[in-house]
């Protein structure tokens, strides 16, 4: 970190700007989905945001149901996390990104972590709700 920055700058006194950051978003279309996620993820680090978090399921949109488990919406949720991944080079940002994750088979709702071009890592959600409204038990593992 920069030692010559104003007073008035929070990064002065090892603090650090956070954002969270909810884009339009279409059910099953991870194509707009990404790129209103760019246009925000590039928005705040224009800001000078150190890190922003984006909504659950925010690529493929939480409401997918059994779409989740179309091969055609988990590759588009794979192909703009790679374009977020890449326009992540450009950017100072850490950004915290949500989508479905298929590993050997089973479904997980994730947070993947990208930054510098590349993915820092993929969070599972790790206590999945079932009441109410909520059956992520049904879709993710």
């Amino acid at each position: 970190m920069p030692t010559d920055l104003p007073f008035d700058n929070p990064y002065s006194h090892g603090f650090a700007r956070l954002a969270v950051a909810v884009p339009r978003n279409r059910v099953a279309d991870p194509a707009f989905n990404g790129r209103e996620t760019l246009r925000l993820y590039r928005e705040a680090a224009a800001d000078g945001v150190a890190l922003v978090a984006f909504p659950e399921l925010g690529i493929s949109a939480y409401t997918c149901d059994d779409l989740f488990h179309q091969t055609a919406l988990l590759e588009g949720c794979e192909t703009a996390l790679a374009d977020l991944i890449a326009a992540s080079r450009e950017l100072p940002t850490v950004a915290v990104i949500g989508l479905p994750v298929r590993v050997d088979h089973r479904l997980y709702n994730c947070a993947a972590v990208v930054a510098g071009g590349a993915l820092l890592g993929v969070l599972p959600k790790t206590y999945l709700p079932n009441y109410a409204e909520f059956y992520e038990g049904r879709q993710f593992s």
